[in-house]
């Protein structure tokens, strides 16, 4: 899916529009330049935690970073899947309004919940 959706080739987009080394945006995400070139080559799997990280250290707002990454596949978050009807809903995103990102996190049994 990653191939697919291209997202290391954004992710080095950014990164070369903003005259960063591997070495600075992995150091801003906590992350080695190696594992960072396997992603921006599509070689390894993103993870959601990793990808915020990496938005981060680009100076890249997550909603932005997933607008340019829909619009590559054409289509737009306004877009409704087929099926879908989100008038009936009401969550048709008005012009101007900020998408919102929700994710959830799974603990493994060893794991502890933050405080």
């Amino acid at each position: 899916m990653t191939k697919d959706l291209n997202i290391g080739g954004l992710l080095r987009e950014r990164r070369a529009r903003l005259g960063l080394t591997l070495k600075q945006v992995a150091c801003r995400a906590h992350t080695d330049p190696g594992n960072l070139s396997r992603i921006e080559r599509n070689e390894q799997q993103l993870s959601v935690p990793r990808m915020l990280a990496l938005c981060d250290a680009l100076g890249w707002p997550a909603e932005d970073f997933v607008r340019c990454l829909t619009a590559r596949r054409g289509r737009r978050v306004n877009d409704i899947p087929g099926g879908y009807s989100a008038e009936a809903r009401g969550d048709r995103l008005a012009a101007g309004e900020r998408l919102r990102l929700s994710f959830t996190a799974r603990l493994t049994p060893d794991e502890e919940p933050f405080d």
